[in-house]
């Protein structure tokens, strides 16, 4: 039997059994009214908007499951259904030789994958940790880390044409594919450092937002690097934690349904 849940919940459990329910860092910062979004619904109709943004999710997973592997020392397969660069054999061949695999089928997507590699290959961080749920269990937050690095002090050329500076150190990092970066995306990447902090993981210096429809056409074109330290950081977990404690106002009585079911079904009598 297995567990499914909202996954706008985090199912934290402790060492002494307890069971704890955070609800997401994205989750507590959606309170956050955006005005742009019910003008563009009324300007394309809810069916329309309903499925621009299910589609946009759906391909944000499947970069980030691509980021994950690439980052894990996997192999991204460049495999579209209309012209198919390997044959099946040639393709079976790939995934025998290596354990980590994803196949990608959409043209943009590897090119986002390809800016990805581009901004590793650059930067060179030693990769601490990808995909990674981390949580506080005194502000009760939670949220998957996309990526935590150890960067050498230097200046990389990877957000247009002028080199970033970045101070020796651990820089937690989050990979956007929408069309802009807004103040959310600060203030939840701020959350994960407190909370990296606070599980006793280290002390991260900055966070870094890897924007892969930023609009640069030099360095790494069509990519852009966010980068926040010092007063901006702090200043961003300080309107993230007011966004927190608005939300907790009014949902800290809310729990997630939790469904239990099993792996396998099958009708009595039937192969």
């Amino acid at each position: 039997m297995v567990e499914w849940w909202d996954d706008r919940w985090y199912k934290i459990e402790l060492d002494n059994k307890e069971v704890r329910w955070f609800a997401s860092t994205t989750t507590k910062l959606g309170i956050v009214d955006k005005p742009f979004l019910p003008r563009w619904r009324g300007d394309i109709g809810n069916r329309e908007a309903d499925l621009r943004v299910r589609e946009a999710q759906e391909r944000g997973s499947r970069i980030h499951n691509g980021f994950d592997i690439l980052q894990r020392g996997g192999l991204i397969i460049y495999q579209p259904w209309q012209r198919p660069n390997y044959s099946p054999e040639e393709l079976e061949e790939l995934k025998k030789r290596h354990a980590l695999w994803v196949i990608v089928q959409y043209q943009d997507e590897m090119y986002d994958l390809l800016k990805l590699s581009k901004f590793l290959s650059i930067v060179k961080p030693k990769i601490i940790s990808t995909e990674t749920t981390v949580y506080s269990l005194e502000d009760e937050d939670a949220g998957t880390l996309d990526a935590l690095y150890h960067i050498e002090e230097g200046k990389y050329l990877v957000n247009g044409s002028k080199p970033l500076y970045l101070e020796k150190g651990l820089y937690v990092a989050d990979l956007k594919t929408g069309s802009m970066v807004d103040k959310s995306a600060y203030r939840q990447t701020s959350s994960y450092v407190n909370c990296v902090r606070k599980m006793g993981i280290g002390n991260p210096v900055g966070t870094l937002i890897l924007h892969t429809q930023g609009k640069n056409r030099s360095a790494i074109e069509g990519f852009s690097v966010h980068l926040r330290t010092g007063d901006d950081l702090a200043r961003d977990y300080q309107e993230f934690r007011m966004v927190s404690d608005l939300w907790m106002a009014e949902h800290r009585n809310d729990t997630p349904k939790v469904f239990e079911f099993p792996t396998l079904l099958q009708l009595e009598g039937k192969l």
